[in-house]
């Protein structure tokens, strides 16, 4: 099913690895902040991060497992499809709540990166699972390109978090959130 593409699932599967490890290096920089703001926020943009790596992980892993069916991996990947379905609608309906509460508090583009973009990726993934489940030629280049659109993602949101956390003027102090 996979054959010859060992290589590939190495590189991603690793480079998910790094970027579930990069996370942990951004929620230390939240270190001054309030617990409160920290729990939501890491909740809507570092929970969906380390969901899409996970997923990364997971599906490089069904990969490379030797003798792994088709219909196995079909299974694994609708159900992590669903998942992230589910994941991303909670981002869009928690950043719009959280727009409601706070007055402008979330950058417009945070739902489509956080949200919408994820839910195409995912719908597209469950799409891919029924083309492994019937055998589709298709699918194993399928599954590849949903990996890399979520590590490409994931590297922008990090990249988005990165920006949006740690610059801040010498002496000021950290601003609450909403205001």
């Amino acid at each position: 099913m996979f054959e010859g593409w060992s290589d590939f699932y190495l590189v991603v599967g690793s480079a998910a690895a790094v970027l579930i490890g990069l996370i942990f290096v951004v929620v230390s920089l939240m270190n001054d902040r309030p617990r409160s703001s920290v729990l939501y926020g890491s909740k809507l943009y570092m929970g969906p991060i380390v969901l899409h790596m996970s997923f990364v992980l997971v599906l490089s892993a069904g990969a490379l497992t030797p003798g792994l069916s088709g219909r196995t991996f079909a299974a694994v990947t609708a159900l992590l499809a669903l998942w992230g379905l589910a994941r991303a609608a909670y981002s869009i309906l928690g950043m719009t709540k959280l727009r409601g509460e706070g007055g402008g508090a979330v950058h417009w583009t945070d739902p489509c990166y956080y949200g919408a973009i994820p839910f195409v990726i995912y719908a597209f993934a469950l799409r891919v699972a029924l083309a492994f489940r019937n055998g589709a030629d298709w699918a194993p280049y399928g599954i590849a390109a949903a990996i890399l659109a979520l590590i490409l993602l994931s590297v922008r949101n990090e990249y988005d978090l990165i920006t949006w956390i740690a610059p801040r003027k010498d002496g000021d102090p950290p601003k609450k959130q909403g205001g």
